[in-house]
């Protein structure tokens, strides 16, 4: 299979012939209903509750990800898949604002740990701008955001929002080749 092939005709572990949503010459936007959205973090290695990614699959495609495995587990080459075949959570609002329930004061909440929440399909799809949309109303958690896009700028709105009930961190990678950065 390769990107350019607008449809898909075989079933993989995250269920039957995937919708294609969009397609370009190196990358396959796929719709996906997730059973959950929330992931409960119980090990001492992360720092964080609770984790939620709205997509699957990232495009950025970073060769130190420790997230491309994942793909292995839909029946997806791990290392050239991962950043080609997308699957992009399908946001219910009400399923959402459902589960955010689970995530209790003072608990940390972390969006964007195995893919980037602003991928450039964000600028079309707008999911991550859904969440945070759904997440308005929590009130004394702690959230972070990590990406390597300037795109977060979009959801400035929601995200001092967001700060005004919580505590709010975004993490924002920048690459250079000017060494004295």
């Amino acid at each position: 299979m390769t990107p350019a092939q607008p449809t898909l005709t075989y079933p993989t572990k995250a269920g039957p012939t995937p919708i294609v949503l969009h397609h370009t010459r190196h990358c396959l936007y796929l719709h996906w209903q997730p059973a959950s959205y929330l992931t409960r973090c119980r090990s001492s290695r992360v720092p964080f509750d609770w984790t939620l990614n709205p997509y699957r699959g990232c495009w950025y495609g970073c060769h130190y990800c420790y997230a491309r495995y994942t793909h292995e587990f839909l029946e997806l080459d791990p290392v050239d898949g991962f950043e080609s075949t997308i699957f992009v959570k399908a946001i219910v609002q009400p399923a959402l604002e459902r589960e955010l329930r689970k995530v209790h004061r003072g608990q940390w909440l972390a969006i964007g740990t195995a893919t980037d929440p602003y991928q450039p399909i964000e600028r079309r799809l707008r999911v991550t701008r859904a969440v945070l949309a759904c997440m308005v109303r929590l009130q004394g958690m702690r959230i972070s955001l990590a990406t390597k896009s300037d795109l977060v700028l979009r959801d400035l709105d929601l995200l001092q929002e967001l700060r005004r009930r919580n505590r709010l961190m975004v993490h924002v990678t920048l690459t250079t080749v000017d060494p004295t950065l």
